[in-house]
C-alpha cells in the first residue's frame, strides 16, 4: 500500500473539501420544505461521518508515515494533518455545532489530532481534547435505550441501533474515556459492545444486522426489511427484534469500531479494571467476528455487500473494514486484493453506494469517502 500513500491521501483531502452546502436546487427546496409544507429541514452538518471517516483515516495514514524512510510519505503525513487541522478549525471557529450521534466520528479525529501534538504543543493538544468535549456532552445527553444505548436518531423517538452508528459511536467513547481517565465513558462504551454483541448478531449467521430494537419497532420499519424476533419467552425484552442480517457494510462498522478500540487500549495500556474488561471483550469479539468473515470471503478475498449472499456484488469499503478489524486481533488480512479497485488518482472503486435506510442498500458502486477513508486505515 506504501505506493499509493500520496494519491490515497490528496483524493481524501478532495473530498473532505468537497463543500456540504446545498446548491441552488437544494437550497430552493430547502426552503419549500420549511416555509411552506412547514416540515422540519435537517441541518447542514459539516462533520458528518463521511467527513469523519475521511478524518479519521488520514490521520491514521499520517501516524503511520510520519516516521517514513523516504520524504515522499513524511510530506503525505504533514498534509494529511494539515488538511485535517484545517477542517476541524473550521468548525471549531464557527461555534462546535453537534447534531447527531455520528458526528462521533469527528470527534475520533479530534482525538487523534490532540494525541499527535501531545508531545509538541500542549496548547494545540488541549485545544482539540476540547472541542472532543462537546461531542463527548452531546453524547452522555442523548436518550438511551433499556440497556443504556442511544439509538440512532433518539429525538425521532425510536429505539433503533444500528450497527454502523454503533461502529462510530463506539470508539470515540472508548477512547474519550481512555484519554480523559473518564470511567462514564468507558462504561457508555462497553454497554454499547455488550449490547451489540447480545443483540444485534444473527444466531445463524453469526454476521451483525444492520439494526436492531429491545421493543421490537415494528411501526419504524419498512414490511420488506427482513426480521427475525426473539424467541426466547424468558428473555429480558421479549419483543426485541433483529432487522437485516448480512449487509457487508454492518459487519465493516463493528470491526472498524472494535478495531479502533483495541489501538488505542494496545496504545496507551489498560490500566483500570474497567479499561482491562474492555480489551478483553474486545479482544474476544474481534477474535470470534474475525473468523466468522473468513467463512464468507470471496474467491477473490473481498467480501459482498450482502456478506452472506454467494451473488452479491463484492464491496471495497466493508472490506477495507472487516480487514481492518482483522489486523488487530484476527487472522489478518492480504489487502493487495484491493489493490486492483485502486486508481493512480487515489479514487478506490467497487464501493456500495450509501444506503437509503434500514434494509434498502443502494445498486451504484464506485469511489466514496467511506471506501477511500477506509483503505487509509490499511
Amino acid at each position: 500500500m506504501n505506493k499509493i500513500n500520496k494519491s490515497l491521501t490528496a483524493e481524501a483531502v478532495r473530498l473532505l473539501n468537497v463543500s456540504d452546502v446545498p446548491d441552488l436546487y437544494h437550497r430552493i427546496r430547502r426552503w419549500a420544505r420549511l416555509h411552506i409544507k412547514h416540515e422540519p429541514v435537517a441541518p447542514i452538518d459539516r462533520i458528518n461521518w463521511p467527513k469523519g471517516i475521511l478524518m479519521t483515516g488520514l490521520l491514521h495514514k499520517a501516524e503511520e508515515l510520519k516516521n517514513a524512510d523516504n520524504s515522499v510519505d513524511r510530506a503525505s503525513c504533514v498534509y494529511a494533518v494539515a488538511s485535517v487541522q484545517e477542517y476541524l478549525d473550521r468548525w471549531i471557529y464557527g461555534g462546535t455545532p453537534v447534531f447527531y450521534i455520528d458526528d462521533s466520528l469527528a470527534g475520533l479525529a479530534l482525538l487523534m489530532l490532540s494525541e499527535i501534538y501531545r508531545h509538541e504543543d500542549d496548547v494545540l493538544s488541549d485545544k482539540y481534547l476540547r472541542a472532543a468535549g462537546f461531542i463527548a456532552d452531546f453524547l452522555k445527553g442523548q436518550r438511551t435505550d433499556p440497556e443504556g444505548v442511544i439509538p440512532y436518531r433518539p429525538a425521532h423517538g425510536n429505539d433503533l441501533i444500528f450497527a454502523d452508528s454503533s461502529g462510530m459511536v463506539l470508539p470515540f467513547l472508548i477512547r474519550y474515556g481512555v484519554i480523559k481517565r473518564d470511567d462514564d465513558a468507558i462504561d457508555m462504551g462497553l454497554r454499547q459492545i455488550r449490547a451489540v454483541m447480545k443483540y444485534g448478531i444473527d444466531p445463524e449467521s453469526g454476521l451483525p444486522c444492520h439494526a436492531y430494537s429491545l421493543i421490537g419497532d415494528e411501526g419504524k420499519v419498512p414490511e420488506t426489511v427482513k426480521r427475525i424476533r426473539n424467541t426466547d419467552a424468558n428473555g429480558e425484552y421479549p419483543g426485541w427484534c433483529r432487522y437485516a442480517p448480512g449487509w457487508g457494510r454492518a459487519l465493516g462498522w463493528i470491526m472498524y469500531g472494535f478495531g479502533m478500540c483495541a489501538e488505542v487500549l494496545d496504545r496507551y495500556g489498560a490500566i483500570s479494571p474497567l479499561e482491562i474488561q474492555v480489551q478483553n471483550e474486545i479482544h474476544r469479539h474481534l477474535t470470534t467476528l474475525s473468523g466468522t468473515a473468513l467463512e464468507y470471503v470471496r474467491d477473490d478475498g473481498l467480501y459482498g455487500s450482502i456478506i452472506n449472499d454467494p451473488s452479491s456484488m463484492p464491496d471495497t469499503s466493508a472490506t477495507a473494514m472487516i480487514y481492518y478489524g482483522q489486523t488487530r486481533y484476527g487472522e489478518g488480512a492480504d489487502v493487495t486484493n484491493l489493490l486492483p479497485y485502486i486508481t493512480s488518482a487515489g479514487e478506490v472503486k467497487g464501493a456500495q453506494g450509501e444506503c437509503q435506510g434500514l434494509g434498502v442498500y443502494s445498486d451504484d458502486y464506485g469511489s466514496y469517502p467511506w471506501s477511500v477513508g477506509s483503505v487509509l486505515m490499511l
